[in-house]
């Protein structure tokens, strides 16, 4: 669950922020129209979910997942970073809720990225949004905080 920082954060800023190379990665996620805080993805050894925070569209369409019977949802995000470049998110991003006994993970939706996302950090994955076609950096980046694509 989300750490009593975390959620003191959370209430008096009205914002939730995470990485998910930081201590204890968590996402929002709307799930039937109700806002929820979960933990993102795994990345402790003796859990049987995905050792991972993201869930690639390919391993999805494939049916890997399926076992996990994952659940779409919305995670909220104002903002994105890959490899320091911060980017505006309009309507949100793509996630999965998946259940194994007691825990309850979101991990957020990959796609192969558009050139434009390529050139803009240099990276082989971007985040599925949600009704959104540019990815545009934000100005002050570095002062920004938001969800960690």
């Amino acid at each position: 669950m989300i750490s009593p920082a975390q959620l003191d954060q959370a209430r008096s800023s009205g914002v939730v922020e995470s990485v998910f190379w930081g201590a204890r990665p968590i996402l929002p996620a709307v799930v039937d129209g109700e806002l929820k805080i979960f933990d993102w993805g795994n990345r402790d050894d003796s859990l049987k979910l995905p050792k991972t925070g993201w869930l690639r569209i390919e391993s999805l369409e494939a049916g890997k997942w399926n076992y996990l019977r994952p659940r779409e949802v919305v995670i909220p995000a104002l903002q994105g970073v890959e490899k320091k470049v911060w980017f505006g998110i309009e309507h949100g991003i793509r996630g999965f809720l998946v259940r194994r006994g007691d825990q309850a993970r979101v991990y957020m939706l990959t796609l192969p990225p558009t050139p434009e996302y390529r050139a803009l950090t240099g990276h082989d994955r971007m985040p599925a949004l949600i009704a959104q076609d540019a990815v545009v950096p934000l100005a002050g980046a570095a002062q920004q905080k938001s969800f960690g694509a």
